[in-house]
């Protein structure tokens, strides 16, 4: 069995991939692009490196697409609607996706910008390096409510924090019934019954054909006029047109963006120029034990593909 992966990752796994996988052939990508070992016939292919960020170990890795020995490939982020997927699982090869290991850490950045809104802490920062001591009067989060959309392993974490905080929590998910730290979960047919009820909305759904621009016109309308939106998802499922108008009119309070639809966000985008809209740079899954906890997702599921167990995470569909 060959398999094909990264430098850094077989040095920082050697033993817990070894035992996963005894025998296998571990061919390297090198942080130069070159390849150590034949590359020829690879099985296996652990694709650690982020698409977005133009390494050019990518490339190499694409030259093995469409190998006919490739069995499966697992990705590195939960993300699936890049092209590059679906053609994967077209050639009849397995693919797993990352879903759940950037959990914790965009759970902690959405409750973060929660406080911020809701303390005022860009205002209390410009006010204190101005020397000004004027009190502002900050809002008790224990009597406010977060609606989240899309109730996966972001969902879950963030609905965890937002408990302990003492907020009330909505969540919708296609699959109805009760879940921890949530007061109420809905179907996505009742999206406006979340939205309305919520002064934080957090986006942190699938793109899909059914997601892509939902929130639009009408959901910015059924919101209320202290809500922030809160997108850690996709772009492409904000109508950036009415979100635009929803911030410039005031029809919602502010909103704070991690994702936008075009990546990196041209310095000519109105939304750069708004006060009430912050800008991250797709940042919030970051995290310093992002490494470990794919390299862990891997090892499980080598190990499970060995045996012959169903794997973590496989996708079979790209376009749902």
């Amino acid at each position: 069995m060959k398999i094909l992966l990264a430098r850094d990752v077989l040095e920082a796994r050697r033993t817990d991939l070894d035992a996963a996988a005894p025998g296998a052939e571990w061919v390297v990508i090198e942080p130069d692009a070159s390849i150590t070992g034949d590359p020829e016939g690879c099985e296996i292919v652990f694709f650690s490196i982020g698409i977005e960020r133009g390494d050019p170990r990518i490339k190499r890795i694409f030259q093995r697409w469409s190998d006919p020995s490739l069995s499966w490939v697992q990705g590195p982020g939960a993300g699936v609607e890049h092209p590059i997927w679906g053609a994967l699982l077209d050639n009849g090869t397995r693919l797993t996706n990352a879903s759940g290991i950037h959990a914790e850490p965009i759970a902690q950045y959405v409750v973060g910008w929660i406080l911020s809104w809701s303390q005022g802490l860009p205002g209390q920062v410009t006010r204190s390096n101005h020397h000004e001591w004027t009190r502002v009067v900050a809002d008790d989060l224990t009597c406010r409510t977060v609606g989240i959309i899309g109730f996966g392993g972001i969902g879950a974490a963030t609905a965890r924090i937002a408990k302990a905080i003492g907020m009330t929590v909505v969540a919708s998910r296609r699959t109805p019934g009760p879940a921890d730290n949530v007061d109420e979960m809905i179907t996505p047919d009742r999206l406006p019954d979340l939205l309305a009820a919520s002064d934080y909305v957090v986006v942190s759904v699938p793109v899909t054909a059914a997601t892509r621009g939902m929130i639009d016109h009408a959901a910015f309308a059924a919101m209320g006029p202290d809500t922030v939106l809160i997108n850690v998802a996709r772009g492409a499922i904000v109508d950036e047109e009415a979100l635009l108008e929803a911030l410039d009119n005031r029809r919602i309070r502010g909103a704070t963006l991690d994702v936008v639809a075009e990546e990196p966000l041209p310095r000519e985008s109105p939304l750069w120029n708004l006060p009430n809209c912050i800008i991250t740079p797709h940042q919030s899954g970051y995290s310093p034990l992002g490494f470990e906890r794919l390299n862990d997702l891997f090892i499980e599921n080598l190990d499970r593909y060995v045996r012959g167990e169903p794997l973590l995470n496989e996708v079979t569909d790209t376009s749902s």
